[in-house]
């Protein structure tokens, strides 16, 4: 085995529930793409007109990230964490 592969996960155990989420996901990605995409829009005629970032988009954006990255490894398969809504939309800070 290569040092950089990963350990074959074990199978989930309701393998036809695991699909179905899957399926659901791979939709709420998509959705999520275009918000980004609304997003980045606002933002950028935020900070041409009022010269300066909205900290809330930023903030919103952050989370769609977060979001992003724990939904790509359920659905690769590298985790069965599940995505919001069945955990936190993001982790808390704990600085």
């Amino acid at each position: 085995m290569n040092s950089t592969q990963h350990p074959a996960l074990p199978r989930p155990e309701k393998l036809w529930l695991h699909g179905l989420i899957m399926l659901v996901l791979v939709m709420l990605v998509n959705l999520a793409q275009t918000v980004l995409g609304i997003c980045a829009i606002l933002q950028f005629l935020w900070m041409l007109f009022a010269k300066e970032r909205n900290a809330a988009i930023a903030r919103f954006g952050q989370g769609i990230a977060h979001w992003l990255a724990v939904t790509a490894r359920f659905l690769t398969g590298e985790s069965d964490e599940r995505p919001f809504p069945w955990t936190q939309w993001m982790p808390s800070d704990t600085d």
